[in-house]
């Protein structure tokens, strides 16, 4: 991004539901007004300070700015090369603003001023981003005044900074984050996202990497559609009565208890997409049947950008101040590319083409190349799409929307938008490397990538085996690798407890047999081979709410 992009006067600001165009500040350090004409300075026209192709474009900002450095896109007031175009009494500066002759701005090694200053005029001879007056120091934006900060900022400290960073380590830092409605408030594995551990969903909905969705199968199962009862496989593809789902299990593991998977209710592979729906609107413009991904090779959808896009602003059109511009439908084809098989009866089974069967299949849409249809038939189409992009992505050059495999039956998912869909999710594909780590996992330090199996948190959070592993990586060491790995919770906070005492657990389990995990050992405790006599699952794959349930109901164990 070119340097002016950070030299803006002319923003868009989120105010209730839309999006409005921010005027120049005067030197009082209040906000401006309108950007078709003004006072302060400015005459009439629009000022589009860090974006400019024309002069015509700069015919509206203050301060004698009316021309266009068109290499930088900024409006400038003077020739900063020739030195031409400041009154009398004034000097251009380097950066082609007019300060008074003989002012500087001396700056420290990290280009901080360090000037004292009791009003704006102080700072004219300092850089774009310190020309306003902040508690005595020249600063990028006021607590009222962010005029020089990017549509996607916020002023802190008198420093313009990302309303939504690219890594969080806690809630608080997401606290701007996302549009009305469409809020990405938790830190999710170093991910401003919808929801987290701390974060909860509301309205029955689960959180699935980081986004609130309707559950498909067993709540917070580690197998995506895993069920005892087809009530577990009521939201799988969508919960509308088309698609309705059932619980599967084999012929020979057919008790109450018995986990199966979530399918289709259909009699034959005809029946799906004939009265059948195997994916909830609008993956369900396509039913393709196959036997491998290669059939599935140029099928696709037509996916709605228009509304993706309104969904993350949070409002149907922008507000300029002088106009409203509708966000507009705009379509791009994305690929149902992957071969699900469906095991509908013990003799039937059928492949259906698919967007994904996880993560890595969803790939991100690029906004840049479709922005403009958004605003298509619009004079100010251009206008309203570098303002759009700059509000939604602020400095991040990757103008994408990102997803993930949402669960919609066993086996297979639609490509949904992440929590926060500007950014990628906080799950990733990598997992560590090979050979001795630098340090221990339960300790918080550099980047970790080596053999330990409980590194897979990076699996989760790519963060802590490419930036750093710092304290939130080191607690999904528990998450993640069973409770207890690092001692918070399991066998070393148990080890001296009875397997009967009040949190149920014995002192050889990787956690307690009362809370979700990892699968358990039978030899772990008494508590977990009663259990595990009743449902092997628990033991052979997951310990998931079914068998924290059967803890509860079951002598030897002392759940609350």
């Amino acid at each position: 991004m070119k340097l002016a992009k950070l030299f803006a006067l002319v923003t868009l600001s989120l105010t209730g539901s839309s999006l409005f165009l921010q005027a120049c500040s005067s030197d009082s350090g209040t906000e401006g007004s309108g950007a078709t004409s003004g006072g302060g300075g400015s005459t009439s026209g629009a000022c589009f300070l860090n974006s400019c192709n024309s002069d015509a474009e700069c015919a509206g900002c203050p301060e004698g700015r009316a021309t266009c450095l068109v290499e930088e896109n900024r409006c400038v007031a003077c020739d900063p090369v020739t030195g031409k175009g400041c009154g009398d009494g004034e000097a251009c500066s380097p950066f082609g603003l007019c300060a008074p002759a003989g002012q500087t701005c001396e700056t420290d090694d990290r280009g901080e001023p360090l000037i004292t200053c009791t009003a704006d005029k102080d700072c004219k001879a300092c850089d774009p981003m310190h020309q306003l007056c902040n508690g005595g120091k020249c600063s990028s934006c006021t607590p009222t005044d962010k005029s020089h900060c990017l549509a996607s900022d916020i002023c802190i400290d008198g420093k313009c900074s990302p309303k939504c960073p690219q890594s969080c380590d806690t809630d608080a830092d997401c606290s701007q984050c996302g549009g009305p409605g469409n809020e990405a408030h938790a830190c999710n594995a170093h991910k401003c996202a919808q929801c987290s551990d701390t974060v909860k969903c509301k309205d029955g909905l689960q959180c699935e990497n980081g986004t609130c969705v309707p559950g498909c199968g067993i709540p917070n199962s580690l197998k995506p559609g895993d069920c005892v009862s087809d009530e577990d496989c009521t939201f799988c593809g969508g919960g509308d009565a088309a698609a309705a789902f059932v619980c599967k299990k084999a012929v020979n593991q057919n008790k109450p208890t018995d986990h199966g998977g979530c399918v289709p209710k259909a009699q034959g592979c005809s029946d799906l997409g004939n009265g059948v729906a195997v994916l909830p609107a609008p993956w369900n413009q396509a039913t393709n049947t196959c036997s491998s991904d290669a059939n599935c090779a140029g099928v696709d959808i037509q996916l709605n950008v228009g509304k993706l896009i309104r969904d993350a602003v949070g409002s149907d059109e922008i507000n300029l101040g002088f106009k409203k511009i509708k966000i507009q439908d705009a379509y791009v084809s994305y690929g149902m590319s992957k071969c699900a098989k469906l095991d509908l009866t013990e003799s039937i089974s059928c492949g259906i083409c698919v967007p994904c069967m996880v993560d890595a299949d969803c790939k991100p849409i690029p906004v840049d190349p479709i922005v403009k249809d958004l605003f298509k038939g619009d004079a100010l189409a251009q206008i309203a799409s570098s303002f759009l992009i700059d509000y939604l992505y602020g400095d991040n050059p990757d103008h994408d929307l990102n997803f993930f495999c949402q669960p919609v039956a066993a086996g297979y998912g639609i490509c949904a938008p992440c929590g926060n869909p500007t950014q990628p999710c906080g799950k990733g594909g990598g997992g560590g490397g090979s050979g001795a780590c630098s340090h221990d996992k339960c300790v918080a330090g550099e980047a970790l990538s080596c053999g330990d199996p409980c590194v897979k948190v990076c699996a989760e959070d790519p963060y802590c085996c490419d930036t750093e592993w710092d304290s939130v990586c080191v607690g999904e060491v528990d998450k993640f690798c069973g409770a207890g790995t690092c001692g918070s919770s399991s066998s070393s906070s148990t080890s001296s407890s009875s397997s009967t005492g009040s949190g149920g657990g014995g002192g050889g389990c990787a956690h307690s047999e009362c809370k979700t995990g990892v699968k358990l050992t039978s030899s772990c405790s008494p508590c977990a081979k009663a259990v595990c006599l009743q449902d092997s699952f628990c033991c052979s794959d997951e310990w998931d709410v079914v068998c924290v349930d059967k803890a509860k109901k079951t002598a030897g164990c002392s759940c609350p």
